[in-house]
């Protein structure tokens, strides 16, 4: 009992370098085009209008508003408490998800004491919230944060109700649920239905499965889904003559229901990207970094144990983290539509098992495993470093002083605190990996984010824009919607054709246009125009060696241009 309180209380200072981080990539780097900076601009749009009911987007082709039907109210509304504390920017509209990220390493915590015991669960919630890919989605914030917290907070109520009975703790997990549908869809339903059923029947607990307590959790879901199915209603469904995604007599709550995480996995209109099978199988192996090894040892480990078990120690282990995870991994993978990111939500389930899988091997006396796994791990740290070195000393140099000396700093407390946390084999295995995923992010977000965001034309021009107090009243938008440049903008210019441009200079009006290279080929067809300013543009979430590489990253992008219109051709 001392030891496992000795290992709890040495496991909290580790937290402050995971806030640290989360507040560095919290207000350093900018919004990346394209989704984070599109759902940033709904909600700017929301806040500027007051209007919280409505979801309204801008299209690419025109910058015309429409009625969007794709992502639900609540992160938007996530960003409301963020922009009147911090104004309109990108700490705002993160803050919110990286509350809700640390709430869901609380709840991962929780849920592996339930499971397991605390100590396990200490350890899984440090390696959820130190994952790359959970790390990458508090700056890079989609719906993802926000879905994956809310669905760990579901399952942990949701186990508890299995081991306690109350039946309050269905409401909580009800309201979790509703939490997670009013983000991305019924795939919140979906993965903590799946995980629960496995852990249940796991357990035998078939008596548990058709108790009436579950009517408890379906009124409670329904009540807390309530404002965002009532506003779906009325922007959607009592407007049936709306075009909404192509198609007349849209039905919101059936989007809501169904479409938005059914036809994905169908496959259906427009959502067929990454078929490929595998995908999500190679993806651990960054997403999940610095555990992803640790994890498919874990799941090799248990697959080995039921073979040689033949199948009996599927009822003698606990099969949430296991069964239930790698089911609704294996239905994702079906899916024909994938992207990296739609894992996160596994997360906490996935690390729950690499600390119980660590945990299990010291119980076990299995001391040569884990110091081989001490190698693997140590191997993983030394690959880390070698990429920052190159990142940050080759591609990207770090030429500020201030800068070098924060991560030398941030450096040295972090191995004061790793010297501090590691007690045992186990300790030895996944601090210095913690350490290093955090040393590397704080990197990233202090330095290496900002210095590409400096090659992404949108926010730099609206940037510049800002710095030198131009009237945004004659800045239009020409041939295309760029929604980094909308949001630091914060303003939704519209966007004019040729014929728009004559109507606007005989009214003597003056005609500044932002534009990709593109549209200015285009452009110097029909009028005469003076560059005012040009920025680099490159898709900076498509990173490639020739970009990289400091020889040839000038060859490797375009540019954005902000020009005034002398006159007609």
């Amino acid at each position: 009992m001392l030891l496992a309180m000795k290992n709890r209380l040495v496991y909290a200072p580790l937290w402050i370098l995971v806030v640290v981080v989360l507040a560095v990539g919290m207000f350093l780097p900018k919004l990346m085009d394209y989704d984070a900076a599109e759902y940033a601009g709904i909600a700017m749009h929301m806040e500027q209008q007051g209007d919280y009911t409505n979801i309204i987007n801008r299209t690419y082709a025109t910058g015309d508003a429409y009625d969007y039907l794709d992502k639900p109210h609540v992160l938007f509304w996530s960003t409301w408490p963020g922009f009147k504390l911090f104004g309109i920017g990108h700490a705002g509209y993160r803050l919110v998800s990286i509350l809700m990220s640390l709430l869901a390493a609380f709840a991962t915590a929780r849920l592996g004491s339930l499971l397991y015991n605390k100590r396990v669960g200490q350890i899984a919630a440090l390696m959820f919230i130190s994952s790359q890919a959970i790390l990458l989605a508090n700056h890079d914030v989609r719906t993802d944060s926000l879905l994956t917290s809310f669905v760990v907070l579901a399952v942990w109520q949701l186990v508890l109700y299995v081991q306690q009975g109350k039946w309050w703790q269905l409401i909580w997990a009800g309201a979790f649920l509703a939490g997670g549908v009013g983000t991305k869809g019924m795939i919140a339903v979906m993965v903590a239905g799946c995980v629960l059923f496995f852990y249940l029947l796991a357990r035998r607990d078939w008596g548990r499965l058709f108790h009436w307590h579950w009517l408890v959790l379906v009124a409670s879901f329904f009540l807390f889904l309530s404002p965002v199915m009532f506003y779906y209603y009325q922007q959607f469904d009592l407007h049936p003559e709306k075009l909404v995604n192509g198609a007349t007599g849209m039905s919101g709550i059936k989007f809501l229901l169904w479409t938005q995480s059914f036809e994905r996995f169908a496959g259906d209109r427009t959502f067929v990207d990454n078929p490929e099978f595998s995908f999500f199988f190679h993806t651990i192996l960054w997403a999940l970094l610095p555990w992803s090894v640790l994890y498919y040892a874990a799941t090799f480990k248990r697959l080995s144990g039921l073979w040689k078990s033949k199948g009996k120690s599927f009822f003698t282990l606990e099969q949430l983290s296991f069964a239930g995870t790698w089911m609704m991994f294996l239905v994702m993978s079906k899916s024909s539509f994938k992207l990296p990111h739609y894992l996160n939500v596994l997360f906490p389930f996935m690390t729950i098992l690499t600390a119980a899988f660590l945990y299990q091997l010291l119980e076990a006396g299995k001391l040569k495993l884990l110091r081989s796994f001490q190698m693997v791990q140590w191997g993983i740290v030394i690959i880390l470093g070698i990429l920052m070195t190159v990142i940050n000393g080759w591609a990207f140099p770090m030429g500020n002083l201030a800068l070098i000396i924060s991560t030398i700093t941030f450096l040295g407390i972090a191995i004061v605190l790793a010297k501090l946390a590691i007690n045992d084999e186990v300790d030895k295995i996944w601090v210095p990996s913690f350490v290093a995923i955090m040393v590397v992010n704080f990197i990233l977000n202090a330095h290496f984010y900002p210095a590409i965001n400096a090659y992404q034309g949108g926010s730099t021009m609206a940037a510049y824009i800002k710095e030198n107090k131009m009237d945004t009243s004659s800045i239009y938008l020409y041939n295309e919607t760029v929604r980094s440049f909308d949001f630091y903008l914060q303003n939704w210019r519209p966007m004019v054709t040729n014929r728009q441009i004559d109507s606007l200079q005989q009214q003597g009006k003056a005609v500044v246009l932002f534009t990709h290279d593109r549209g200015l080929d285009t452009l110097q067809q029909a009028f005469t125009v003076e560059s005012i300013h040009r920025v680099p543009d490159f898709h900076i979430t498509g990173l490639n060696g020739k970009f990289l590489n400091p020889s040839t990253r000038q060859q490797s992008h375009g540019y954005m241009h902000l020009v005034r219109v002398a006159g007609h051709r």
